[in-house]
C-alpha cells in the first residue's frame, strides 16, 4: 500500500458502541457510518438505528473526516429514497460527498438488473442536483459483473470505494486487484472488513471492523474534499513578534 495513504474506517448500527477517540488513536483519519435503507419488500425507509448517535460522538471529537452512505433497494422511488437520505445527510455538515451503496445481493435473485442500475443512476442525479456534490459509489466486482457494460456506463463519472479484501490484493498488488466494471481505478479502497479481530483496536463492540484506504495522502483528501487545512498554530517567537508590531509598530 502507498505509505502516505489514509486510513478510514466505515460502520453501521451493527459495529456496536463506538469509543471515537480510541479509534481516532488507532490511526483512523476518517470515518464513513451508515445513514439510511429500506425493506427490499415493502419499501418501508428507515434510518440506521445508531447513525445519530455516532454522529453526535463523531462531530463532538472533531478529529474525523466525516461522511455517510445510503444502501440501495429496488422497492423504493429512487428520487423518495434520496430525498429520505438528504434529510440526514444535512443534518450534520459531513466532509464527504453523499455516498451510494451499489450492492444489494437480492438482485441477483430477482434478476432487476437494469432496474436497480437506473434506480441508482436516479439517485444519483438527485443528490448531485440538490447538493451540488457529486456522488461516491461503493462496490465491488463480483457485484457489477451481474451488469451489462451498457446498464452502468455512466458510473465511469462517478468517484468509486471499492471492496477487495483478497489476499492477492492485499498481500501481492498491494492496491485493488479486482476493479468493477466500468472504472479503471478507485479512489478509495475497502481492503479488510468481516474476520479481522481488529473491532477492539480500533474502538468499536463488534469483533471485526472495516478498514478502508484514501489512495492519497491526507493534504490531497482534504483538496479532494474541499476542506480546508487547519493552519500551525503561532510559535512563541511569532506571537512575541505580532504583539511588539502591534505595540510598536508603524
Amino acid at each position: 500500500m502507498g505509505s502516505n495513504w489514509v486510513l478510514g474506517v466505515d460502520t453501521s448500527h451493527w459495529s456496536g458502541k463506538i469509543n471515537f477517540p480510541k479509534m481516532y488513536q488507532a490511526g483512523a483519519r476518517f470515518w464513513i457510518t451508515k445513514a439510511t435503507d429500506a425493506n427490499r419488500t415493502t419499501g418501508l425507509q428507515f434510518e440506521d438505528s445508531e447513525f445519530d448517535n455516532y454522529c453526535k460522538a463523531a462531530f463532538d471529537l472533531g478529529e474525523l473526516l466525516t461522511g455517510c452512505y445510503h444502501w440501495l433497494q429496488y422497492s423504493v422511488d429512487p428520487k423518495v429514497a434520496a430525498q429520505f437520505y438528504l434529510e440526514r445527510y444535512t443534518r450534520y455538515k459531513f466532509d464527504f460527498p453523499p455516498i451510494l451503496d451499489f450492492e444489494e445481493p437480492s438482485v441477483r435473485d430477482t434478476g432487476r438488473f437494469s432496474d436497480y442500475a437506473w434506480r441508482a443512476s436516479e439517485w444519483c442525479k438527485e443528490v448531485e442536483r440538490v447538493t451540488g456534490r457529486k456522488p461516491i459509489i461503493y462496490t465491488a466486482k463480483w457485484f457489477t459483473s451481474y451488469f451489462s457494460e451498457k446498464m452502468i456506463s455512466w458510473m465511469r463519472d462517478y468517484p468509486l470505494w471499492v471492496a477487495d479484501y483478497t489476499w492477492w490484493a492485499n498481500n501481492v498488488t498491494k492496491a485493488p486487484y479486482y476493479m468493477p466494471k466500468p472504472w479503471e481505478k478507485a479512489t478509495i479502497w475497502q481492503h479488510s472488513a468481516d474476520s479481522n479481530g481488529r473491532g477492539s483496536e480500533f474502538g468499536v463492540q463488534a469483533k471485526s471492523i472495516d478498514l478502508n484506504w484514501y489512495m492519497g495522502s491526507y493534504d490531497e483528501l482534504l483538496e479532494w474534499l474541499k476542506v480546508a487545512q487547519p493552519e500551525e498554530p503561532l510559535t512563541l517567537e511569532e506571537k512575541v513578534e505580532m504583539l511588539w508590531d502591534a505595540v510598536f509598530g508603524e
